[in-house]
């Protein structure tokens, strides 16, 4: 090993020191900070993260599905729209050069 590479291997042992030791967490999207903390454990170790969102969007799904069941079963009509204009819509098939013309116009 020559003086060189002595010197480049103290360096990069210097720089791996120096950034180990800091407490500050980089700069990281939002949508990846949960991913970054698991890896690298960085922050508080004992605080509670974010949760996501999967539990409020399960419960408003299942909102939704009640009140529509609710509309079928006492043919409930709300805004002019029942049950059966739903099931209409969700089964209705969609043209892709349609989509693509509306996309354009906005």
């Amino acid at each position: 090993m020559n003086d060189s590479e002595m010197r480049r291997r103290e360096l990069l042992r210097q720089t791996r020191k120096l950034y180990n030791e800091r407490q500050d967490i980089p700069a990281v999207h939002p949508r990846y900070g949960r991913i970054y903390h698991n890896l690298y454990g960085a922050g508080d170790d004992g605080a509670e993260q974010v949760k996501g969102s999967f539990y409020l969007r399960l419960v408003i799904g299942i909102l939704c599905f009640i009140c529509f069941v609710y509309m079928d079963q006492s043919k409930a009509e709300v805004a002019q729209v029942n049950s059966t204009t739903i099931v209409n819509q969700i089964e209705k098939t969609v043209d892709a050069e349609t989509v693509k013309e509306v996309w354009k116009k906005l």
